[in-house]
């Protein structure tokens, strides 16, 4: 027997109507107690952020699907009728209830545009203007687009088209509008099993205007391009937003796709996901309890997060860039695992060189397949080569032991103290000559190669995080105008940094670079990041609680080299050499971590006198006994007036 509720004067139109008639079904008293808890629980959580709006997003999610009798068939048939089921209450608010759960969709599509800049025309670019339809077209906030590669000049009569598998409502061919402009596609194709949400799609088109966009409401497995759109058609991107793990058979949709893809095409995948127990990438690395809840409960609702699901993905193929995060924007103390992932065709090689080639660069190509043999097979295999037509992040960096990850979670140095002036004045360099060097800031580096143009500069560091740095470096050089890396390289500041390292940064950035600097990408000010800016705040908090603010002020406009070293020897210099700081800062852990002094040097070091001397002659004799601070800002500020445009 059903219990009693007192609820006649519920609407059966409403979700709460749809609550009763299932509980007036047969379900049991104790089925009937839990749901009314779930239901009581998703209404203190949820209701306090939108009101009915996401009572109706608890309701479809977390009761409905115990209130009735699933298909548990394997066929195409029986999956479109469980995700009608779980969406046909929803889909007209599955947008706004899914904004801050899905994450990483719009990081996807933002990587996926700026690689597909590399090889197809953008015909028609963003004005920053609003749409016809009152949508915005773009971010104000985003930079201009980055140069245009070389290869585009081959392909400027290419048709190319999008397949968005699994793609719902098409608000990500909507985002996608504000980082690739959708005119750019010649066809775009959205794929989805689901009647519900294809029809929210193909409003939203309409109310759009886009022609090109087709909606088809399909399984995946069947999808083919339609012979009208022509042979010459190609597939130029595929995306799964949040698809692939609730497609049952995933097998077959990934080899399919193996075989549309074109080979400088772009594959972007956003989704949940658990890792293995023992990952080969130690940044997606999950502890069992996240292994085992989350895979408990999504596959609730049906959407499977086995680790094999990203595997084979990345088995059939190349790993463009990959990003490992979790999403705690839901409730501060949750943290929904989720990865983003660009990939690319296998063999999509670069032409080979011609016989002509010089023998540095015969050497320079030894040198690079010795060091991919010296290392583990699995980075080998699942990323991109620097031959690659999407290789362009890896012309740099050599692969690396990823077990080195874990053991640094910075840089210590942001910039190189050294001055490469110096260097230049002894070393005599030529361009013919080769060099093996420290990474450190990667200036140095830098350096070397605008000034003489070494015929090769091996950048060795034990820390990964400072080569990241120096990659980061070579990307804004590649990707920015000189104004905007002057913001970020020479003042520290970029307010959007984490917006522009997708649109304009990663093309040029190595996997591992990429997601280092998206993890880190929260920073103010560049120089105040790693252990070295930890010296700077240290400086800085000092400063400040003794009141120095004033004399640090008159030093670095002080109109001569001797007012300055004066105010810097009796005014600064006796407030960072007082005994409380000689205790924090007169220990190994500091001068490794501010100062970047190895313990076998520091015991050599306590060998030859104290920590402190070194300290003192390293951090408190430096360039501002022989550098005016005022002239030194005056000619920056005068070059940035002379040339602005400077790249």
């Amino acid at each position: 027997m059903v219990p009693f509720i007192a609820s006649d004067w519920v609407p059966k139109a409403s979700f709460l109507g749809e609550l009763k008639e299932s509980l007036g079904g047969g379900i049991s008293g104790t089925s009937v107690a839990v749901a009314l808890a779930v239901l009581g629980v998703a209404a203190v959580v949820f209701g306090t952020a939108g009101g009915s709006l996401y009572l109706r997003f608890a309701y479809n999610c977390f009761i409905k699907p115990f209130l009735k009798k699933k298909a548990n068939g394997l066929d195409s048939s029986e999956h479109q009728n469980r995700l009608e089921a779980f969406y046909e209450g929803q889909a007209d608010i599955y947008d706004e209830t899914r904004r801050r759960l899905l994450r990483g969709r719009s990081t996807m599509l933002k990587l996926c545009a700026a690689q597909l800049a590399q090889f197809y025309p953008v015909r028609f670019a963003n004005d920053f203007k609003t749409g016809k339809a009152g949508e915005s077209v773009t971010d104000p906030s985003v930079l201009p687009s980055p140069p245009i590669s070389p290869s585009l000049l081959a392909n400027n009569n290419k048709r190319y088209a999008w397949i968005d598998v699994g793609g719902g409502t098409g608000a990500n061919i909507e985002m996608m509008n504000q980082f690739f402009p959708i005119r750019n596609f010649d066809k775009v194709y959205l794929v989805d099993i689901t009647p519900s949400l294809c029809k929210v799609a193909e409003e939203r088109f309409r109310r759009l205007g886009w022609t090109n966009v087709t909606v088809i409401c399909m399984d995946a497995t069947k999808f083919t391009v339609p012979k009208e759109d022509g042979e010459d058609l190609e597939i130029a991107l595929m995306t799964m937003s949040y698809s692939l793990s609730m497609i049952e058979q995933f097998f077959p949709i990934v080899d399919g796709l193996v075989n549309v893809l074109s080979p400088t095409g772009i594959f972007g995948v956003a989704d949940f996901y658990v890792s293995s127990k023992r990952s080969s990438d130690p940044t997606r690395q999950l502890s069992w309890l996240s292994r085992w809840f989350w895979s408990i409960w999504f596959d609730a609702d049906n959407i499977y997060l086995h680790h094999s699901r990203r595997d084979y993905l990345e088995h059939k193929f190349k790993t463009v860039k990959t990003l490992s995060g979790k999403n705690r924007s839901m409730f501060p103390l949750v943290a929904i695992p989720y990865y983003v992932w660009i990939g690319a065709q296998h063999g999509a090689n670069l032409p080979a060189l011609s016989d002509s080639i010089d023998d540095t660069d015969s050497i320079a190509e030894e040198e690079e397949a010795e060091a991919q043999k010296a290392l583990a097979a699995p980075i080998k295999g699942s990323h991109v080569s620097s031959d690659h037509v999407h290789g362009q992040g890896l012309r740099w960096r050599q692969p690396f032991d990823p077990a080195l990850i874990p053991r640094f979670s910075t840089y210590i140095y942001a910039f190189a103290w050294e001055d490469p002036r110096t260097d230049l004045e002894f070393l005599d360099l030529t361009p013919d000559d080769r060099m093996l060097i420290i990474t450190s800031g990667g200036c140095n580096a830098l350096e070397y190669a605008a000034k003489v143009g070494p015929a090769r500069i091996h950048c060795v560091d034990l820390n990964p995080c400072q080569n990241n740095m120096l990659e980061l470096k070579l990307a804004g050089i590649s990707s920015l105008q000189y104004a905007d890396f002057w913001r970020l390289f020479g003042e520290g500041e970029m307010p959007n940094f984490s917006n522009v390292l997708d649109t304009h940064f990663s093309p040029y950035l190595s996997p591992y670079a990429y997601h280092f600097w998206k993890e880190t990408a929260g920073f103010k000010n560049l120089f105040k990041t790693g252990c070295s800016g930890l010296a700077i705040r240290i400086f800085q908090f000092v400063s400040k609680a003794r009141g120095l603010q004033g004399a640090v002020e008159r030093m670095c406009n002080a109109d001569t080299i001797e007012e300055q070293n004066n105010i810097w020897e009796k005014e600064i210099r006796p407030h960072f050499l007082s005994k409380w700081l000689i205790m924090l800062l007169n220990n190994d852990r500091f001068l490794w971590g501010a100062l970047g002094v190895p313990p076998a040097q520091m015991q050599m070091l306590l060998e030859e006198g104290e920590p402190l001397s070194f300290f003192s002659f390293v951090f408190f004799c430096p360039s501002v006994c022989t550098v005016s601070l005022r002239w030194l800002e005056r000619g920056v500020s005068m070059y940035r007036l002379h040339y602005p445009d400077q790249t």
